[in-house]
């Protein structure tokens, strides 16, 4: 009965050490796992080895009761410092978060007030640099309006002194031109305020050397024919250029063959457009030509003084405002018709009489005489019109 009691009793001690053992590597596993998760302080292992021995050596039953009593108050313990590891645990987690949360403040506290100190400073660099700029701005505008004004003056003094160098030459030149260029009686006399010869001319002319002209003869301009109708005369192109490239004073006029207004607006059209094409400056005027003229199909002796009277006015208007009035346009026409076949309006405009006699008899006024027909100029083959130019 002894054995049996005995053995019964080392069953029991080895079965409560297996528990106590299987319970102590749980502990261990738990305070691994907080050790491992929280950084805290390690839960110490129970070393089970001397109550071991100490059941080996227990042979009564008070023993035994004694050894689980204390076998409880050991898991009690145990339970209550995991509980108490649990809120240490929980505590030192919101601890952390409060650092965290300290930190963070702190750190947006920090980049709060660099930010403000960057903005001021860059604020007062930015102020700094804007008055910097303006200053350099006002600097800068004030010797550029001082290099203005100084070089402004300096072309003005030197463009008064050139105006006065070359109004000196030009007197020169026009000096020498009237010599050159006017009419001489027998005697040499210079009579340039009675009258001046010029020239008219168109193809029929043909070619002509403008350069003898200038170096002999004694006219002072010419009167090119534009055309006639809407038509350019063929020599007009050449003629033009040689007048601009000798500096020829000259006029322009074209012979009528209108019969209507619409008639008088096609031939100021042409005008007006061969004025702009060959950048014309008629200084000795622009002549509107009404002569007799018949053709197969129609004759100026259809036209009545008040159809005259409308065209010259169509066309003196027409082409005085396109020239802004700069160069005067007038009437040709010869003494007679002019006198007879002109309406009184058409007759104020008249300007240049043709009469081919040792006076001009025409009633109206004028201020250029055509005296012939048969004229001999230098540089001219044939016969030319010359007149006065009064």
């Amino acid at each position: 009965m002894k054995k049996f009691v005995f053995l019964l009793l080392i069953i029991l001690c080895f079965s409560g050490c297996n528990k106590v053992e299987k319970e102590s590597k749980n502990i261990s596993k738990v305070t691994y796992e907080v050790k491992k998760d929280y950084y805290v302080s390690v839960v110490p292992l129970v070393n089970h080895d001397d109550y071991y021995d100490n059941f080996i050596e227990i042979s009564n039953e008070s023993n035994f009761k004694n050894i689980l009593q204390e076998k409880e108050t050991i898991k009690e313990d145990i339970i209550s410092f995991e509980d108490e590891s649990v809120v240490n645990i929980n505590s030192i987690i919101e601890q952390n978060n409060e650092i965290k949360d300290d930190k963070k403040s702190e750190e947006i506290d920090s980049i709060t007030k660099l930010q403000d100190s960057n903005y001021e400073n860059n604020n007062d660099s930015l102020d700094d640099s804007i008055e910097n700029s303006i200053e350099r701005d006002n600097d800068s505008l004030d010797d550029s309006i001082e290099n203005s004004i100084e070089s402004d003056n300096d072309s003005l003094d030197d463009s008064i002194e050139n105006k006065i160098e070359s109004d000196k030459t030009l007197e020169l030149e026009q000096n020498q031109d009237i010599k050159v260029n006017t009419y001489y009686n027998e005697e040499e006399k210079n009579i340039r305020k009675e009258k001046v010869k010029v020239v008219d001319v168109s193809y029929y002319q043909g070619i002509i050397n403008w350069e003898k002209f200038v170096r002999e003869s004694d006219c002072y301009g010419v009167i090119l024919r534009l055309g006639y109708y809407k038509t350019l005369d063929k020599m007009f192109e050449k003629n033009i250029s040689e007048l601009k490239r000798l500096g020829i004073a000259y006029g322009i006029y074209l012979f009528s063959y209108s019969t209507t207004l619409n008639g008088s607006k096609i031939e100021s059209d042409f005008t007006n457009e061969m004025i702009d094409k060959y950048n014309l400056e008629p200084t000795l005027g622009i002549y509107y030509d009404i002569e007799q003229w018949s053709t197969k199909n129609d004759s100026s002796n259809n036209i009545s003084k008040s159809m005259y009277d409308e065209m010259v006015q169509l066309y003196i208007n027409s082409v005085s405002s396109h020239v802004l009035y700069k160069y005067k346009v007038k009437v040709y026409s010869g003494r007679w018709y002019a006198m007879n076949r002109l309406g009184d309006i058409a007759k104020s405009h008249v300007d240049w009489v043709a009469e081919y006699n040792s006076t001009c008899k025409y009633d109206g006024a004028y201020s250029m005489w055509q005296y012939t027909s048969k004229g001999s100029v230098p540089g001219i083959n044939g016969n030319v019109d010359l007149s006065y130019l009064y």
